[in-house]
């Protein structure tokens, strides 16, 4: 018999086959050992950068500058002199179309035509939280200046829960409203909502005499002003 001629016919099929089967195991050991490594993020979950949001919108159209104010538990009060009071922070002072302006590279102008003022809490004080809206320059002069109705919507981040919804109208330029007045105690829970009014931007407006207008002035084609006494 020849030995010889017979081993030129075996054949290594199984072993190459055994050994891809080796392979595709290691490959998914690393696979599984990777995935517990770095878990999948809970999508769910909202980053607490922020105890409580507070949202103000009016008119995407309009021109008129309306205030989002807040006063916490230690008498801090935020608004757009005052952007950050204790762990209240005014995200955006939105003053119309005024800073809904953007000038490109090429020179031509564009409009962002949202009106929308967010304030955050930061932290958790117990005690009462204030909400107003203040209607600070109307700019349209000497167009007729026409009530605007102001949507307010308070959040509480984590858990996530709507504390408040509510519109007031604000007839005219120094206009005030207190939207909302929620009590949380230390574990930031809203125990309690009021409506009873108190002037936060009137009361600091007067102090700081920085008053209300309803002037205007040629600026990108629309006919409102640039308030001097406000600086934004």
């Amino acid at each position: 018999m020849n030995t010889e001629s017979s081993d030129k016919f075996k054949s290594t099929l199984a072993f190459t086959d055994l050994l891809f089967n080796v392979l595709i195991g290691f490959a998914f050991l690393f696979i599984i050992a990777f995935i517990l490594i770095n878990p999948v993020e809970d999508t769910k979950k909202i980053d607490s950068k922020a105890e409580f949001m507070v949202i103000m919108q009016w008119d995407d159209e309009s021109v008129y500058d309306i205030d989002l104010w807040m006063q916490d538990p230690l008498k801090n009060v935020a608004g757009f002199p005052n952007k950050e009071a204790g762990w209240l922070h005014l995200d955006r002072d939105d003053l119309g179309q005024a800073n809904d302006i953007v000038t490109m590279f090429d020179g031509q102008t564009k409009i962002m035509k949202q009106n929308r003022e967010i304030m955050t809490v930061r932290g958790i004080v117990a005690g009462e939280y204030i909400v107003n809206a203040h209607f600070y320059s109307a700019k349209a002069s000497p167009y007729k200046v026409t009530p605007m109705d102001v949507h307010i919507t308070v959040l509480k981040i984590n858990p996530y829960k709507e504390v408040h919804t509510g519109l007031v109208t604000l007839t005219g330029p120094g206009d005030e409203e207190t939207i909302v007045r929620f009590k949380v105690n230390k574990d930031g829970d809203v125990v309690s909502k009021n409506k009873l009014q108190k002037r936060l931007a009137g009361m600091h407006l007067d102090e700081t005499n920085l008053h209300h207008t309803t002037h205007y002035e040629e600026t990108h084609g629309l006919n409102y002003q640039q308030d001097t006494q406000k600086e934004k």
